[in-house]
């Protein structure tokens, strides 16, 4: 971001023809250009979305320069510079058909989204750190980290509510099945969407950032979303409507607060999650996405240093109505942290250009 925009809180849109563009990455119709903004159409973008573009950290672990050179060792945290800013990703995600983070991911998601006439409001969010875990039992309670997610909060004329979209959180899906019902996570207190599959349930609340009794209360607070998904025990599908006796629990995911956050705040939080010294997003190499007609399934390539350990990257694939609620990795294969074997696998698997 070369200096500061006259308005703070100016907004990426799309134009004609790099929607076009958009539309062919995530494998839909140019004839869509012409719909109007629609709770149906909302929908058959998003699904597409999870589909086609991951969320991907490796242009912070791989300069540009280095895919085309010979094979090298991927160094984590090598590239702080390589992740494009907010919507100045759609060449990455869209010529170059690759992924990249929440920032970047969401970002130009939404610059799609408002050439439909979508009104897309960016927000941040504050994760769970105990993805996963039953925050009213586990010994850390609610253990929140620090604002290190963007998230989209959507509606339109004549809508009849706000919908939650996030195009860039990685472990689960939330959306719902395609087609004439198809519904996105509404933004109403107590609202419960299914997910992809029968082991997946998503839910939000309109509440205070929910706290442990043993935690230092804020002084002041304002309420905000908590999203959260239903985890079952492995084999048992979700029966709605959900209740105290629903075998299984509630684990957040993410909080935020009904806030709009202007452009230059957004190159805040990319600095701390990419760029900064102790950048969270620069200690592992993470990409992953849905996997089409799947059921909600992701296919997920991940490392990190551990001292001994062969420096590989694990694939395996998640979820999905095959998985039976369960979170253990399938179909597992290794990648080693080289840049010919990296490009070879990422241009095979997930249609990744590398000029």
């Amino acid at each position: 971001m070369a200096s500061y925009p006259q308005n703070p809180y100016s907004v990426a849109t799309n134009t004609k023809e790099e929607a076009t563009a958009y539309l062919a990455r995530i494998k839909l119709p140019e004839t869509l250009l012409a719909s109007p903004p629609t709770l149906q159409l909302l929908s058959t973008l998003f699904l597409a979305q999870l589909e086609n573009v991951p969320k991907d950290t490796s242009p912070l672990h791989v300069p540009v320069a280095a895919w085309s050179g010979p094979s090298a060792p991927i160094v984590l945290g090598s590239s702080f510079e390589g992740m494009p800013v907010g919507a100045l990703a759609h060449d990455l995600i869209v010529k170059s058909r690759k992924g990249a983070f929440c920032f970047s991911i969401n970002a130009t998601l939404a610059a799609f989204l408002r050439y439909f006439g979508f009104r897309v409001s960016e927000m941040v969010t504050r994760c769970y750190k105990q993805l996963g875990e039953n925050p009213e039992t586990h010994p850390l309670g609610w253990h929140w980290g620090t604002i290190t997610h963007e998230t989209l909060v959507v509606d339109w004329d004549g809508s009849d509510g706000r919908y939650l979209v996030d195009g860039a959180w990685g472990p689960w899906n939330q959306t719902s099945p395609p087609g004439p019902y198809a519904r996105r996570i509404k933004l109403e207190n107590g609202n419960v969407v299914p997910g992809l599959n029968s082991y997946e349930a998503f839910q939000v609340r309109y509440e205070p950032l929910p706290l442990s009794p043993w935690m230092p209360q804020p002084i002041d607070s304002i309420p905000g979303w908590t999203l959260s998904r239903y985890i079952t025990p492995v084999g048992i599908k979700i029966a709605y409507p959900i209740t105290s006796d629903t075998p299984g629990y509630w684990t957040p995911l993410f909080h935020f607060l009904p806030i709009s956050i202007p452009v230059l705040d957004f190159a805040l939080y990319h600095h701390f999650s990419a760029t900064h010294a102790l950048a969270s997003f620069t200690a592992f190499w993470l990409i992953t996405k849905v996997i089409p007609n799947s059921g909600g399934a992701r296919r997920s390539m991940m490392y990190a240093e551990k001292e001994g350990m062969p420096r590989r990257a694990k694939v395996y694939t998640t979820g999905g109505e095959e998985s039976l609620g369960s979170q253990e990795g399938r179909d597992i294969e290794w990648v080693d942290m080289e840049t010919g074997a990296m490009q070879a696998w990422l241009a095979k698997e997930f249609g990744y250009k590398f000029d």
